[in-house]
């Protein structure tokens, strides 16, 4: 049991991780990014191939990727979110699974759907603990998705523009008419949403099967740790996705039925939700 707390814990990461990205873009826009998960994908096999098949050194194609991802967010803002700026939330959604649909297929014909190798950006034996082999990348991801909610935290709490970001996401017409440019606010969170998926996308390659649909099955387990998480906490998104890690752990530990965690982890989410519909941290703005 301890192993598969430990191993969930360590999955949940990656969950949290990729869903730090889901709030930063909602709490400003107030929709979820369904693209966010491609827009990391793109930026992986970017990396992949300038360090793997071009043998760029590893900074400069793991800062290619990450600025691959944060142009892709970019230009999302201005061509997709920007143009339905008023329009229901709903259709501005439908408009992001619009590109993360024409972004799978991009990756599909550019670099085929078979899976393919990704060596993980740190190597090395690892260490035990608890009777868990835990590999160097794991630790990685780890202290990467602290040190993004640190400066996060530093960027919305003690600069110019996270308090223009919060003005934003409290009330976006409020905000312009006191001279925040909110279209630049937008882009500007867009970009960090973007380069936060690329980095995540890098980092969690290694760690499961690369394909150009491993972050789409990410995906949901992601947005489930977001609304765990309140939708508007990127702590709260992280500890959500540490939470159902673990319950990922403890479930797969008890029931193997095919469809048994899947299951389970819908209840869960579910019955949480009921209890605290907006989740299990309070906003953060």
């Amino acid at each position: 049991m301890e192993i598969s707390l430990l191993n969930g814990a360590f999955l949940g990461v990656i969950y949290g991780l990729i869903a730090i990205g889901l709030v930063v873009v909602y709490r400003v826009t107030r929709i979820i990014n369904f693209a966010h998960g491609e827009i990391g994908m793109i930026g992986a096999f970017v990396f992949a191939d300038l360090w793997l098949d071009h043998d760029l050194p590893l900074v400069l194609a793991v800062g290619a990727g990450i600025a691959v991802s944060a142009l892709l967010g970019v230009i999302t803002e201005f061509v997709v979110i920007r143009p339905l700026r008023g329009q229901p939330r709903l259709t501005v959604m439908v408009g992001t699974l619009g590109v993360s649909s024409l972004l799978l297929v991009y990756a599909v014909r550019r670099y085929s759907p078979r899976p393919r190798f990704a060596r993980p950006v740190i190597e090395g034996n690892g260490f035990e603990i608890a009777g868990l082999l835990v590999r160097p990348v794991q630790i990685l991801t780890l202290v990467v998705a602290l040190a993004i909610l640190a400066l996060l935290a530093l960027v919305m709490f003690k600069s110019s523009f996270g308090l223009r970001l919060r003005a934003t996401a409290l009330d976006s017409e409020a905000a312009a008419e006191v001279g925040v440019r909110v279209g630049r606010v937008s882009m500007g969170t867009w970009a960090i949403a973007g380069a936060i998926a690329g980095l995540s996308a890098i980092l969690v390659s290694s760690q499961v099967v690369f394909s150009a649909f491993f972050m789409s099955r990410l995906m949901l387990r992601a947005l489930a740790a977001a609304l765990l998480g309140g939708l508007t906490s990127v702590t709260g998104a992280f500890a959500g996705g540490i939470f159902l890690g673990m319950a990922e752990g403890v479930i797969g530990f008890q029931w193997i039925a095919p469809g048994a965690v899947e299951a389970s982890l819908a209840v869960l989410v579910m019955a949480v939700l009921i209890v605290r519909p907006k989740g299990l941290v309070a906003a953060e703005y």
